[in-house]
């Protein structure tokens, strides 16, 4: 049975070439091939096959057809966190990943990345699930609201343990997605973005959020 070698790897990260061969089904000749066609998601060192970059090789599976409830099995919150929080930080914004506070009340961002010049910060919810539905992301934009409204309410505390929040003035709410999102904007203030556009999203960010309408808080 062929097995994409791509689907491989992604599920168990690094493998000789030898397993890759005989899981898969190809040559040693087509996978090397295959590697070289995706050098900056994969890396050779002698005999293994390593991935690097999991959410790049998980867009190119979705965009040859797999499902997308295949797809977010194979990869984890932490893929799409590291990925998101790379993203940020190429288009120049301070980064936090895992922002917590506990006291004196309790919330997690799963990324905030500042953009120090614009004082525009970016609160990232990552959800690598396959639930597409209007119901599950609406509870999902709503879920992001109440964490930036206690961002807001707390934020000498943030200040206090996360010092560069000091230079945002405004937060907006980003929910990324796995696939393409039902619907673009939540309240006025949390945007809905896939992984596959969220660079151009950050690229043209004054654009978008005033196309949609998209309303940040302001901190102070």
């Amino acid at each position: 049975m062929i097995i994409n070698p791509l689907e491989l790897l992604l599920k168990y990260r690094v493998l000789t070439f030898e397993e890759l061969s005989r899981l898969s089904g190809y040559s040693r000749e087509v996978l090397e091939r295959v590697v070289r066609d995706h050098g900056t998601a994969l890396r050779v060192e002698g005999e293994l096959v390593r991935v690097v970059n999991p959410v790049d090789i998980a867009l190119r599976l979705l965009q040859r057809g797999m499902s997308p409830t295949r797809v977010s099995e194979l990869i984890s919150w932490r893929d799409f966190e590291e990925f998101s929080a790379e993203i940020l930080s190429k288009n120049s914004y301070e980064t936090v990943t895992n922002l917590l506070l506990t006291s004196p009340v309790r919330f997690q961002i799963d990324v905030l990345g500042v953009d120090t010049v614009s004082g525009i910060a970016l609160a990232v919810d990552c959800k690598h699930w396959s639930r597409n539905t209007r119901v599950s992301l609406t509870a999902a934009a709503q879920r992001h609201l109440e964490r930036l409204e206690k961002m807001r309410r707390y934020r000498s505390f943030v200040v206090a343990r996360y010092p560069v929040v000091k230079r945002a003035v405004k937060v907006a709410g980003v929910i990324l997605t796995l696939v393409r999102p039902l619907f673009r904007v939540y309240s006025g203030s949390v945007v809905l973005v896939s992984i596959s556009e969220f660079n151009s999203f950050l690229r043209d960010l004054r654009v978008v959020m005033d196309e949609l309408g998209v309303k940040p808080l302001k901190l102070y």
